[in-house]
């Protein structure tokens, strides 16, 4: 089986022109070294916010994320059609560079960095990615993508354990604060790939062209109504708000184990390195190798229905033996499928859109709501707070398990649609 995956990787590589090659191969780099970027910042703004405010505050900055994801993705939309992809790169860059070297020096001395730190880690990865896969939908033809995608997602995972040894190795030597600096060569680099890979760009035939109306999608509104008009995206976000509203339940389960089991700072945030290392380990074996495997074999509507599967069994085993273990279980699988199976199959959805929604409709699907579902997540842990006030966590599980259940029963009325714009994207290759 492996054979098979790696001869038909090599026919599809051989398939491509040397300006496609060359554009995948930036943004391969740029996937590594986003993701390694955010295994270091991850790991030291979750165990900063603990060390800070404690877990009872992670409902309230997720709440607060909401209107903030609000003024980026008005910003993103409103201003992508004047300035472009390029430009708009370097500004988010810029923005990432500034808030890691501030909260590097001051990181224990202002008490509102941990918050800002926190709250900028979650919206720049997000931002990013919702940057390069715009492009890569709009470059790579959807009959030739069969493999791609799961190879630019394994570079990431790749990226992540790179990253992951860094807090590892370096938590207890440098502090978990100046370990921000070592950010600054990935956000560097990843500038320069972004501008070979736009250049390459240029030079590939048949690439779509990145054109806005710009008197479409304006802002939240705008983006909105794409959404509106399409069911397809309307069940996209469904799936988006279920995942992200599991994981961010888990989440809160996982640090509340967390910080009860180890109260040090940068005892917690090597551990976090290395937690997030076995994760990403995880994660390259599915992004490689499993996904191909899985989809082939179960097909993309299937494939879809393998994640909710997942989670409600490691959910069932924590409902019946609860335990940090066995949440750190539950934890680790929700984090390594939406790193490398959901986000694989998931990007897939977004192929037979039009460029509008590829870019505009997609950041309110994958940068607000992608966050905003951390909202509704908080004011569903604050609700049951109230009512339970013991075994939380073991009712909190129940409610994670129900959103789970309608996340996988939404997937088979989103692929008739799936399916219906797949169909007309083809009729219209093979006009052109």
């Amino acid at each position: 089986m492996i054979k098979n995956i790696f001869t038909r990787i090599s026919t599809e590589y051989k398939s491509y022109s040397s300006p496609e090659k060359g554009f995948i191969y930036m943004m391969m780099l740029i996937s590594f070294f986003i993701t390694a970027e955010a295994a270091i910042t991850r790991a030291t703004s979750n165990s900063a916010f603990i060390s800070m405010y404690g877990v009872g505050y992670f409902p309230i900055v997720w709440l607060v994320s909401v209107p903030i994801n609000s003024l980026i993705v008005t910003f993103y939309n409103r201003y992508l059609p004047r300035i472009g992809c390029v430009t708009m790169m370097f500004i988010s860059l810029l923005l990432a560079i500034i808030v890691n070297t501030i909260s590097a020096f001051y990181l224990k001395e202002v008490i509102q960095l941990p918050f800002i730190l926190y709250l900028w880690k979650d919206i720049f990865i997000i931002l990013m990615f919702q940057q390069i896969w715009s492009v890569i939908h709009a470059t790579v033809n959807v009959k030739r993508a069969k493999y791609l995608y799961g190879l630019l997602f394994g570079m990431g995972g790749l990226g992540s354990i790179a990253g992951s040894l860094v807090p590892t190795k370096l938590a207890m030597i440098l502090g978990s604060d100046r370990l921000l600096l070592t950010t600054l060569i990935p956000y560097c680099i990843v500038g320069v790939c972004f501008f070979f890979a736009m250049a390459e760009r240029k030079k590939i035939k048949g690439a779509e062209a990145i054109n806005f109306k710009k008197e479409e999608a304006v802002g939240i509104s705008g983006g909105l109504q794409l959404i509106r008009t399409s069911p397809l995206l309307q069940l996209i976000l469904v799936l988006i708000i279920c995942m992200q509203m599991s994981a961010t339940m888990l989440d809160f389960q996982f640090n509340s184990y967390l910080q009860s089991t180890i109260v040090n700072m940068d005892q917690r945030t090597a551990f976090l390195g290395k937690f997030f290392g076995y994760v990403n380990l995880i994660n390259v074996f599915l992004q490689f190798l499993g996904t191909f495997g899985l989809v082939r074999w179960l097909g993309l509507k299937k494939a879809h229905l393998f994640v909710p599967f997942v989670l409600i069994l490691n959910l069932t085993g924590f409902i019946l033996f609860p335990s940090f273990i066995a949440m750190s279980l539950c934890f680790g699988a929700v984090k390594a499928l939406d790193y490398s199976i959901f986000g694989i199959i998931k990007e897939q959805l977004y192929i037979p859109l039009d460029v509008n929604e590829k870019f505009k409709a997609k950041a309110i699907i994958d940068v607000f709501a992608y966050r905003s579902s951390k909202a509704l997540a908080s004011l569903f842990i604050l609700g049951l707070s109230s009512i339970f006030t013991r075994r939380l966590d073991y009712y909190m599980s129940w409610g994670v398990l129900a959103i789970t259940i309608v996340w996988a029963l939404s997937i088979a009325l989103l692929f008739k649609h799936y399916t219906l714009r797949v169909s007309k994207k083809r009729e219209l290759e093979q006009k052109v």
